[in-house]
Order: C-alpha cells, then structure tokens, then sequence
C-alpha cells in the first residue's frame, strides 16, 4: 500500500467517525448532551474528532 492509499483511508476513517460522533450527539437531548459532555473520555473523543459540542 502506498502512503497516499494509506493517508487517504485514515482520513476517510477519521471523517466517518467524526460524522457517526456528531449525529450521535445532534440526536439526544439536551440533558443527555450535557451528560455526555461531562465525561472527560467523550470530551478528548469529541475534540480528536472535531465534533462540536457543548461543555
């Protein structure tokens, strides 16, 4: 595999997980949201992510 194949697959991968993260996000409640922002682990997954979110 070459290194662009393998570049290109990362960012596809990192692009999905960022859009599986934010629809999970957009679709719970707001108490749910503020929930999941208070976790340390789901907060440095979200900022690795780019997922916007709410502290």
């Amino acid at each position: 595999m070459k290194k662009s194949d393998l570049t290109a697959a990362v960012e596809a991968c990192r692009r999905e997980t960022r859009e599986a993260l934010q629809e999970l996000y957009d679709n719970v409640n707001k108490g749910q949201q503020k929930q999941l922002a208070r976790r340390e682990s789901i907060r440095t997954l979200f900022d690795r992510y780019g997922v916007q979110y709410e502290a």
